[in-house]
Formats: C-alpha cells, sequence, structure tokens
C-alpha cells in the first residue's frame, strides 16, 4: 500500500540515471484513479506543467521514481488538471469526509493506493487537527467496498454511514516509548 504523501518530494530518474525532475502533485482521472505525477522542475510555466501519467512510470520504489526517457513527460495545460491531491481545480488534501448521515469523520490527510493493482484509491488518512494528531494519532478509512460506494463531490466526499465503524487510528508516538 502507497500514501501520495510519500511520493511528494521523490526524484524522478530516467533510466540512464539522469535527474528529470521531483514530484510536486498527483493529479486523478474523473474516476479519481491516479492519472499521473506533475514535476517540478527548474522551468516553470505559469499555464502549463510537467507531467508524467502514471502508465508511463517503470517504478515507483520509497526513494524515486523510473520513467524509461523523457519522451513520457508531456505539458499539460493548467485547465486539464480538474483532480490533484495540492493544487487543481479540485483538491483532495484538505477535503472534508462525512457519512451519508452528516456526520464528519475528518479532513484528508493523506491517501492511500496499491500501484500493483492499478490506481485506484484504496483508502484516506484523516485529520482533525493538530492537537487530536499529536494526542491521539491520525485516523485510517480503508475502503472495505472499494471506491464505488464513495462520493466524491468538489467540496466534501460522502461515505456510507457504516464506514465509521471501520476507522482505525494510528496512535500518536508518546516521548516515553521513543526512550
Amino acid at each position: 500500500m502507497l500514501r501520495i504523501q510519500s511520493l511528494l518530494g521523490l526524484p524522478v530518474l530516467l533510466q540512464s540515471g539522469k535527474k528529470a525532475g521531483e514530484v510536486k502533485d498527483v493529479w486523478f482521472d474523473e474516476f479519481w484513479s491516479m492519472a499521473g505525477i506533475v514535476l517540478d522542475t527548474r522551468v516553470w510555466q505559469r499555464k502549463t506543467f510537467k507531467c508524467i501519467r502514471w502508465r508511463d512510470i517503470d517504478a515507483c520504489g520509497e526513494d524515486a521514481l523510473i520513467i524509461r526517457d523523457r519522451q513520457a513527460i508531456v505539458k499539460m495545460d493548467k485547465s486539464q488538471m480538474l483532480r490533484s491531491f495540492h493544487g487543481g481545480v479540485v483538491r483532495l488534501k484538505d477535503m472534508p469526509v462525512y457519512t451519508v448521515h452528516g456526520q464528519e469523520l475528518g479532513r484528508i490527510s493523506d491517501v492511500y493506493f496499491k500501484e500493483s493493482e492499478g490506481t485506484p484509491l484504496i483508502g484516506y488518512e484523516l485529520t482533525d487537527g493538530f492537537l487530536s494528531d499529536v494526542l491521539e494519532g491520525r485516523r485510517r478509512l480503508l475502503l472495505p467496498e472499494g471506491p464505488e460506494q464513495i462520493t466524491l463531490g468538489e467540496d466534501a466526499i460522502l461515505v456510507p454511514a457504516s464506514y465509521e465503524r471501520v476507522l482505525t487510528r494510528e496512535h500518536a508516538r508518546n516521548a516515553e516509548s521513543d526512550r
């Protein structure tokens, strides 16, 4: 299981070992599956981004992403990037998650996906705010029935009421356990 936050900042390397850029953002298609990554390169144009479609990434490791050659890097108009983690028209980070009965479960802090099974979202890491994260830890919402039961809207995510029961908490590490 991979996390989007762990991809951000990773170098993107050509198979020759030359650096092509770093991962700045991840963009999604209309079904909220990962479509590709946005590169943070030295040449930055206001109306276009340099992107790599997910299918053109040969390897996604813990420390780098590998692509075959520079032909995998395409320019994408800013208006085409409708859904992304950080900077699209609809931004997944910090989006609130509610049950269909109107109970807020938290806000998106990170997203989980499986590289080996394509790139549909399989879960969310939710935050209740900094203090709650430090004292209690963030909560995970792994999607037991897949993304089909989820409504990913422009302003909020709606999940079945039963999903409240499948939340798990990542407990914060306290100072004594780190010694």
